[in-house]
């Protein structure tokens, strides 16, 4: 705002609230209680049945300068039991914590021992993570001299390399880098673009490969745990787990699918979806959602067309 507000005003007392009415003339104070309240509207004494007393069955009045006693005799009792039972349940406490069996009484003996809850454990999931250090070894980072880049799994036993045909599609040459490092030459031997898979020989040993599942759709049903691993924006040998969504799902194309929710993103193309059990079961290639992000509907190609691609490689 360019121009400054200006000053408050005082208001007239004519636009505010009315003037409060005069306070009424205070009214005339309570008269004082009287010090001895009237006998009349007192409760009689009870009367002790068959003890000493006047005419009207009442006690005679203790001396003066004296309490009745017996009041402080029952409260004296009462003490007196409650410091007993105390000592009594000290002493078994006592037995219990030192654990002098001894002393210890045959109550105690008898009383079952407190459960112990195990502490919550707050690590991951020792299943996913073996599976994880297994063939985290077989997937590999692909690039290409067009400027594409992806992810590929090595398979047992042939030592081919299976990626996404979009990954190397219109590419001269394409490399592919180890999870330790190495960097070798490869060359596509077949590819299937309705499927989106490319089948690559490298041209040196890559190490050890990956098992695939032989079930159709890898023997996955819904629900069923499964995690990635692949190059997401250029990270290599990143990890995602999630569940199966759906089976039977088809591409445009007609090509089946297995939807899963693990988080997918743009270089994930060609890494390997696997199961708890460290088979491989499909090839992630694709994403649904309303922005180039993941979120959480990915696609993958099952293993049984993977094998099939494979089988007729060259």
């Amino acid at each position: 705002m360019s121009a400054e507000l200006p000053p408050l005003e005082p208001r007239p007392r004519s636009e505010g609230l009315p003037p409060l009415a005069a306070r009424p003339e205070r009214t005339r104070a309570l008269p004082p209680l009287d010090v001895e309240p009237p006998r009349s509207g007192a409760l009689p004494p009870l009367a002790a049945p068959g003890g000493p007393g006047g005419a009207d069955g009442a006690p005679p009045p203790a001396p003066r300068g004296r309490r009745a006693p017996t009041r402080r005799l029952g409260t004296g009792a009462v003490v007196v039991a409650a410091v007993l039972a105390a000592a009594a349940v000290g002493g078994i406490a006592g037995s219990l914590v030192d654990g002098d069996d001894a002393a210890t009484p045959e109550t105690a003996v008898e009383t079952p021992a407190a459960t112990q809850t195990p502490a919550p454990s707050f690590g991951g999931d020792p299943e996913l993570a073996d599976a994880v250090a297994r063939v985290a070894p077989t997937v590999v980072r692909v690039q290409t001299d067009a400027g594409s880049q992806g992810s590929g799994v090595i398979l047992e036993p042939s030592g081919l390399i299976v990626t996404n045909n979009h990954v190397v599609r219109g590419s001269g040459t394409v490399s592919v880098e180890t999870s330790d490092g190495r960097r070798i030459p490869a060359r596509v031997v077949t590819a299937d673009e309705r499927q989106d898979l490319a089948v690559l020989r490298p041209q040196g040993a890559v190490g050890q490969g990956a098992r695939l599942a032989e079930e159709p759709d890898g023997g996955l049903r819904q629900g069923d745990q499964v995690f990635a691993i692949g190059s997401p924006f250029g990270l290599q040998n990143t990890v995602t787990a999630g569940v199966v969504s759906a089976v039977g799902r088809t591409n445009p194309e007609g090509v089946p699918m297995v939807q899963i929710d693990a988080p997918i993103n743009p270089g994930n193309s060609g890494g390997g979806l696997f199961d708890l059990r460290g088979r491989l079961v499909g090839i992630p290639t694709s994403i649904l959602g309303p922005i180039p992000g993941n979120v959480g509907i990915g696609f993958a190609v099952p293993a049984s067309r993977v094998r099939a691609l494979v089988a007729s490689a060259p």
